[in-house]
């Protein structure tokens, strides 16, 4: 029996989506305050204490979900995401019966503005289970301890046979998120010149937050189910050429991700500008998947289902060539 390691580093790292989800959701609060009630508006440091309440509350559920799970001797990938949204679901809603936040979501919201954090939940927790890593419970193994000190341990359990790259739905959406987060990457070199354009500096310094989280929030609704298709079609093409490695799902995602480009720039040729960093999100997308998809047992062949005994020969056989002849009085 396994289970999921005690990691912290592992808990930072998988904070990183409910991070950005919680960024995202307060530039928006702050906007929508700038609009409505500008004199509201709190100060950066308050806007910092309730970021920072907001993760705390995150991490400490996180780690009690994982702390359960272990309880419960469970360490499967999907039972750790099942857990991250769960976590994040609660921590959404403590932060909305003790008002730690910045702005109430508007009547009819709650639960779609919900959904958001959820699913960034359930990546965090599949990111923690994948982090952490494995390690054999005390007592687990069920073998009786040898009556002879000096008799070896058992070895552990290897498997030297044919291994092929899992199918994971967590790890099509996180290569799914990559063109959003190349995306908002963008506005950020144009920040001087929009604090620039502003005589307020209050104002210029809110806008440019929003217009990252803005575009965030566009291309992860353009971009997300088109990124699962051409992942899903990367990895299947990658396994249907027996490629496992990741640099191999790098080249196929770079050279898929450049051949959709090429396709698209044939009916608008403006789109010929994005053949190059459409090629580089692919090879990213593909090694991310691969790198959180894991391998797997290549699949023994189905059992075959049989009434006529006769009928099993080979495909060399000469009955499968010619035919019998049964001769009628």
């Amino acid at each position: 029996m396994y289970l999921v390691k005690n990691s912290p580093r592992a808990l930072f790292a998988a904070l990183i989506p409910l991070a950005i989800v919680d960024a995202v959701l307060m530039a928006f609060a702050v906007a929508g305050g700038q609009v409505a009630d500008p004199a509201g508006v709190p100060a950066p440091d308050q806007i910092l204490v309730f970021y920072a309440g907001r993760m705390v509350i995150n991490a400490a559920l996180l780690f009690a979900g994982h702390f359960m799970l272990r309880q419960w001797a469970i360490s499967s990938r999907l039972a750790y995401g099942l857990m991250g949204g769960v976590m994040a679901a609660v921590s959404y809603g403590i932060a909305i019966r003790n008002h730690i936040q910045l702005s109430a979501p508007g009547d009819g919201t709650v639960v779609t503005i919900g959904l958001l954090p959820t699913i960034a939940g359930m990546i965090s927790g599949f990111l923690y289970g994948q982090f952490a890593g494995l390690s054999q419970a005390a007592g687990a193994t069920g073998a009786t301890p040898p009556a002879d000190a000096s008799e070896a341990p058992a070895a552990p359990l290897v498997f030297d046979g044919p291994v092929r790259v899992r199918t994971s739905v967590a790890g099509m959406a996180i290569a799914a998120i990559m063109p959003t987060v190349l995306a908002t990457l963008l506005p950020y070199t144009l920040l001087p010149l929009l604090m620039h354009g502003f005589a307020d500096k209050s104002t210029a310094h809110i806008f440019a937050a929003v217009i990252p989280a803005q575009t965030f929030m566009a291309m992860l609704v353009i971009s997300v189910i088109p990124s699962i298709i051409f992942m899903l079609c990367v990895h299947h093409v990658a396994r249907a050429m027996s490629r496992n490695r990741a640099w191999e799902y790098a080249a196929i995602g770079g050279i898929a991700a450049f051949a959709c480009g090429l396709i698209l720039a044939l009916v608008v040729p403006l789109l010929a500008v994005l053949l190059v960093p459409a090629a580089f999100c692919g090879s990213v997308m593909a090694a991310l998947y691969r790198r959180f998809a894991g391998i797997e047992p290549v699949p023994l062949p189905e059992i075959v289902i049989a009434t006529d005994p006769n009928a099993l020969v080979g495909a060399d056989h000469p009955s499968r060539r010619q035919h019998g002849v049964i001769l009628s009085n």
